[in-house]
């Protein structure tokens, strides 16, 4: 099934310098950064290939813990990164401005 494909989530934060972050919260842990929003976006797409790569080795193999992560988008997954990133940027006195994008990957594992 080569042309499907998956969309997931991801949340931008501009930092000092014009650089960003980028997070994909249906992935725990799956984050990344680039010089500009496209670098970012082009970074996070290539780590959220590799992450669900990793699973789909992983469920392969027999693992069960891959079982427990989300992998999909909702209200309540995104309201949460929200309020931990707008939390820290609080804490550390960053301006509060984020923005979501969307980023399209292979669909390589069942949602």
């Amino acid at each position: 099934m080569p042309n499907e494909s998956r969309k997931f989530a991801v949340i931008l934060e501009l930092e000092e310098g014009g650089k960003y972050s980028i997070h994909c919260p249906a992935l725990p842990g799956c984050s990344s950064q680039g010089e500009d929003r496209e670098d970012a976006l082009a970074m996070i797409r290539e780590a959220i290939e590799l992450v669900l790569e990793v699973i789909e080795d992983r469920k392969r193999e027999g693992d069960t813990v891959v079982d427990g992560l989300p992998l999909a988008d909702t209200p309540a997954l995104l309201a949460q990164e929200v309020r931990e990133i707008l939390e820290d940027r609080v804490e550390y006195g960053l301006p509060l401005a984020i923005e979501f994008s969307e980023v399209t990957v292979p669909a390589l594992i069942a949602a």
